[in-house]
C-alpha cells in the first residue's frame, strides 16, 4: 500500500507553499507529492507543472473557493488516474515539516491497518467535541449550516471534533462521501473540517486519533515549541521531551502569526506578495531559511515565470522586510 501526499494551494497561498515544499523536499526524500489547484495563478500552476506537482483544478470545480476544493480532493485524484488503494496523506500548505520522514507516516499506517481504521487525524486542541465547536461561535447564523448537518445526520454532539490540517485517509470511498456533501453544503467558517466530521461520524468511520501537537502544533501549542539541534542540518521542534513532526502556522488567536504582503530578498531574486509566518521569531527565520534554500534551488524557473522579479538591492544572503 503506497503512500501518496497531497497539498493544495490558491494564488495567496503561494508563498506559504514554497516553505512547504522545501521541508518536504528535505524530510521526505524520495516520496511523492502533488499540490492541487485551488485557484493559482497561470505562472504559479506553470512553475508546479515544471516540477511534475501540479493536480490541475477539475473543471466542475472552477470558480470554487479553496475549502469547496479541499473537500472535493477525491475529484482531483479521480482525474489523474490514482490508485484507489493509495493511503493519501493530506498536509496544510502552511504547514512546515519539521524532524520527521518516512518511517514516521508508515508507523501510522501500520497502526491503521492494526485497528482497521479508515482514517487517522488529530483531534482539536483542547479536546473540543462537535457540540463544543459548534458552541464556539457567538453568532450561531454563521455555523448553522454545520448545526443542520449535524442535526440532519443524527450525529451525537459529544463525539470528538478533528482537524483537516493533516489528514491519513485510506478509503475513496470516503473521499467520494466528503466531495459529495460539500457539493451541495452551504458556506460556513471550517467548512471543508466540518464536512469531514459529518460524513466521519455519519457513515461511522473507524478512525485512529493522533496526537495534535506531536503531529500538527499550532495556536496555543506554538507558546511552547523551542528548536533543537536535530543532528541532521535543520533543527528539530520540541514541546518538553516531545518531538514534534510538523508545525502549523495556524491560530485561532491574535500573537502567533504574522500576515503581511512582504518582500524577500534572496540574492539577486525578490519574491513581494502575501506571506503567512510565524510571528516567533525562531520560528519564522526557519521559515525563511527554508524558503531562501528554495529560492536558490529554483530560481531560474521563478524568475523567467516572473514569480520573482530581479532584486531591487542584491544581497549576500537574504533579507526579509514587511511592505
Amino acid at each position: 500500500m503506497a503512500i501518496l501526499f497531497v497539498t493544495g494551494s490558491d494564488s495567496a497561498f503561494f508563498n506559504s507553499l514554497l516553505i512547504f515544499l522545501q521541508s518536504f523536499a528535505e524530510r521526505m526524500p524520495g516520496q511523492s507529492l502533488l499540490v492541487c489547484d485551488f485557484g493559482l495563478s497561470s505562472a504559479q500552476a506553470e512553475f508546479l507543472r515544471s516540477l511534475d506537482l501540479l493536480l490541475p483544478r477539475p473543471p466542475e470545480l472552477a470558480g470554487r473557493g479553496a475549502f469547496h476544493c479541499k473537500a472535493s480532493l477525491g475529484r482531483y485524484l479521480q482525474r489523474v488516474g490514482q490508485p484507489a488503494d493509495n493511503v493519501i496523506v493530506w498536509l496544510d500548505a502552511d504547514i512546515t515539516l519539521m524532524h520527521t520522514g518516512p518511517s514516521d507516516f508508515q508507523a501510522v499506517l501500520a497502526d491503521m491497518t492494526s485497528a482497521d481504521a479508515q482514517i487517522a487525524a488529530c483531534g482539536d486542541p483542547v479536546g473540543r467535541n462537535i457540540g463544543q465547536t459548534i458552541s464556539l461561535f457567538t453568532d450561531a447564523a454563521r455555523i448553522a449550516p454545520f448545526a443542520r448537518m449535524v442535526a440532519e445526520a443524527g450525529i451525537d454532539p459529544g463525539l470528538p471534533y478533528v482537524s483537516t490540517g493533516l489528514f491519513f485517509c485510506r478509503s475513496a470511498a470516503f473521499m467520494d462521501r466528503w466531495a459529495e456533501l460539500a457539493q451541495n453544503a452551504a458556506d460556513h467558517p471550517l467548512f471543508d473540517q466540518n464536512v469531514f466530521n459529518v460524513v466521519m461520524h455519519r457513515d461511522a468511520v473507524p478512525f485512529l486519533m493522533l496526537d495534535f501537537e506531536e503531529w500538527q502544533a499550532y495556536g496555543f501549542s506554538l507558546d511552547r515549541v523551542s528548536l533543537a539541534p536535530s543532528g541532521h542540518g535543520r533543527p528539530a521542534a520540541r514541546i518538553g521531551d516531545k518531538n514534534i513532526k510538523t508545525l502549523h502556522t495556524s491560530s485561532p488567536t491574535q500573537g502567533h502569526l504574522l500576515i503581511a504582503n512582504c518582500r524577500m530578498t534572496v540574492r539577486n531574486l525578490d519574491l513581494v506578495g502575501p506571506f503567512k509566518l510565524f510571528l516567533a521569531e525562531p520560528l519564522r527565520l526557519h521559515q525563511l531559511q527554508l524558503l531562501a534554500s528554495f529560492m536558490v534551488a529554483h530560481g531560474e524557473a521563478l524568475l523567467r515565470l516572473g514569480i520573482c522579479t530581479p532584486a531591487v538591492r542584491p544581497v549576500e544572503g537574504f533579507e526579509f522586510a514587511t511592505l
